[in-house]
């Protein structure tokens, strides 16, 4: 197994830096106009706008936003994809950049633009050196990834069908631009949701013994929760069982007939994920049937865990240190966040990895979602190179 030959790798850097000031353009073209999910429609039309100006091939696909494009190289060989999500969050932007969100109460505060700029990056640099890639590079321009269905609907129109693997990547503010975070196995969660609607009988506050009170049900309910994770998972897994809305009455003195709680399972693997679920409806239940209520229970599987194959992170992870160098190329922190790039994975094998973007000088340091969340553009130069590096490395083990 070897990384992309030298010379080689000296081209695709002088390409990157030659296309980088447009790259910084698009970058921003794209931070001023986001887009929600499954609403992107002038991103996906100015994506294949920059990607029909540098003769890239783009392939049709059914679905109402996102896109995909191809470049074949000097044989057939095999084929390997990248994936960018292109959506935004409603999260009104409080940076004060000149190029901040025009769109009120939405935002790129998950740096997804800049994903899809090196994207697009990556593409137009393995356009210019079609005739050295011994195989095809299929880039994917994926929406909703923070909602629901981007990545299953990406898959149903058949992106994936002939890829060999798949890689992408996701800014890391903790991680200072320069570095490159990569891990073998686990790296994100996977995401579960889950609604209890929970039955009691209500009735005058100051006559408690005539109701069946869902507060006090849902309250137990809510710390029996905790002892999910702390005393049926092993300390070697990861799992996090959060309840983020407790409702219940609407006034001081009346005892409502029911309450609802809402929240989130997080897991680091498909074992521990079933038994977290199992437990989770066993002690609901029993602990509503014991107050005298009753707990109906909506428990929805989402996203599987991001799960690195060994081989592709290898590769990658060779390829991190001729890009960044060794001791730049750092073994990245798992996260109990989720990702739909997990989807790709369960059909090919694949490595996900977190591209450094954090920069004190510059006052980058917030993490995503946060309302003066921001990227140091100058990662997105070491995100073309490793894209564009990984794939042909790919192509060639």
């Amino acid at each position: 197994m070897a990384a992309v030959k030298a010379e080689l790798a000296t081209m695709i850097k002088e390409k990157v830096e030659q296309l980088y000031p447009r790259l910084v353009e698009m970058r921003r073209q794209l931070h001023m106009y986001p887009e929600l999910s499954n609403q992107e429609f002038k991103t996906t039309r100015q994506i294949k706008k920059w990607l029909e100006e540098s003769g890239i091939k783009i392939i049709p696909v059914s679905l109402p936003t996102g896109t995909a494009a191809e470049i074949q190289g000097r044989e057939t060989g095999q084929t390997v994809a990248i994936r960018a999500d292109i959506d935004a969050l409603p999260i009104q932007e409080e940076s004060g950049l000149p190029f901040r969100s025009k769109i009120d109460g939405i935002s790129h505060m998950c740096g997804h633009d800049v994903h899809t700029t090196i994207a697009l990056g990556a593409a137009m640099v393995l356009q210019e050196l079609a005739d050295k890639l011994p195989g095809t590079v299929r880039i994917l321009f994926q929406p909703a990834e923070e909602a629901e269905g981007g990545a299953e609907g990406m898959i149903k129109e058949g992106l994936l069908e002939g890829v060999k693997s798949i890689i992408g990547l996701h800014n890391s503010p903790e991680l200072p631009t320069g570095t490159v975070g990569v891990k073998e196995g686990f790296l994100m969660a996977s995401v579960d949701d889950f609604w209890i609607t929970i039955k009691g009988k209500g009735g005058h506050a100051a006559l408690p013994e005539k109701t069946i009170d869902p507060i006090v049900i849902g309250s137990a309910i809510v710390g029996q929760l905790q002892t999910i994770a702390s005393r049926t998972i092993s300390a070697k897994e990861s799992a996090v069982v959060t309840v983020g809305s407790f409702q219940a009455g609407a006034t001081n003195n009346v005892i409502p007939d029911t309450a609802m709680l809402k929240g989130t399972v997080r897991t680091s693997n498909e074992q521990v994920r079933q038994k977290i679920a199992n437990s989770f409806k066993q002690v609901v239940s029993n602990t509503a049937t014991a107050l005298g209520g009753e707990a109906v229970i909506d428990y929805q599987f989402l996203l599987p865990a991001v799960f690195n194959d060994g081989e592709v992170t290898r590769i990658v992870r060779k390829v991190s240190e001729t890009v960044v160098g060794r001791e730049q190329t750092v073994d990245a922190e798992p996260s109990m966040g989720g990702e739909d790039f997990s989807f790709y994975q369960q059909e090919v094998p694949g490595c996900y990895v977190w591209l450094g973007s954090g920069n004190e000088e510059k006052g980058i340091r917030e993490m995503w979602h946060h309302p003066k969340f921001m990227v140091d553009e100058d990662a997105m130069k070491i995100g073309v190179q490793l894209m564009v590096q990984s794939a042909i490395a790919l192509l060639e083990n």
